[in-house]
């Protein structure tokens, strides 16, 4: 990508304040980060770094896809400032995919020089954040399966019909790899998080001991277990279509999805 404006400093600088949350952490409304930041993300991927993008509106679970993606990739830790508005700007594609960059000791710095009123307290929401994310595999993993079918359905329609445009064929091959994309990085998302949970504990056993490692190794490995299952059930969760000669993501080229679903 080649350097940036003016015009593309600011709106960096405007991912910085976040995507402002709502009740449970969910995404709130935001003109800014529904609609500008998005439409000028687009076109920074698609010019800048030769991505697929389409101009096709979503579907309706499309749009949830993305929601409970985002609850799954937001650090943690939501005063980690810095790893927000990163997270933010590759959500929107102002940013490439940097989230391979993050460093897993984060969560385990946060813990240890927040000021938890005890020892406990601070192992307390290690094993709340870790129950927290095994609980959102399942219903995100549902709106893979969701996506998938539309995704069939869509490229049946378009191996019927021979009349339609480039435009066309370009945004129904783009919106199956951005799909997938939004698909991959969760997954890199979740070995992230596994990985920084497990520094947390191992470290957190030495610095503050406590008797409660056992319960937290077995909601760790619920988690691992979770995420490797629904990752492998996956595979290739979008199979080969073809299509545009630009970038990929890597789920673009793999087998097809398997049909069980994951149970926890």
């Amino acid at each position: 990508m080649k350097a940036a404006g003016p015009s593309l400093l600011v709106l960096l600088a405007l991912t910085a304040c976040g995507r402002p949350t709502g009740d449970f952490d969910r995404a709130a409304p935001s003109v800014l980060h529904d609609n500008l930041l998005p439409a000028v993300g687009d076109i920074v991927a698609k010019n800048g770094r030769e991505e697929l993008v389409s101009g096709f509106n979503r579907t309706d679970n499309e749009v949830t896809l993305r929601d409970r993606a985002w609850a799954l990739v937001q650090v943690a830790h939501a005063r980690d400032w810095f790893g927000l508005s990163l997270t933010e700007g590759q959500r929107t594609r102002i940013l490439p995919e940097i989230d391979q960059r993050f460093d897993p000791n984060g969560y385990y710095n946060f813990l240890r020089k927040d000021k938890f009123r005890s020892s406990e307290a601070r192992w307390n929401r290690l094993l709340a954040d870790i129950r927290a994310d095994t609980g959102l595999i399942g219903p995100f993993w549902a709106e893979v399966r969701k996506v998938k079918a539309d995704d069939d359905q869509r490229i049946a329609a378009l191996n019927a019909r021979r009349d339609l445009s480039p435009t066309e064929l370009y945004d129904a091959y783009a919106r199956v790899d951005e799909n997938a994309r939004v698909v991959d990085w969760v997954w890199r998302a979740m070995r992230f998080r596994v990985k920084a949970y497990r520094i947390a504990i191992d470290r957190m056993q030495i610095e503050t001991p406590t008797e409660r490692l056992y319960e937290i190794n077995s909601a760790w490995g619920d988690l691992q277990a979770a995420i490797a299952e629904a990752e492998l059930a996956s595979g290739a969760a979008f199979a080969n279509r073809g299509g545009p000669p630009e970038r990929h993501s890597r789920y673009s080229t793999g087998a097809g999805i398997q049909e069980k679903v994951p149970q926890k």
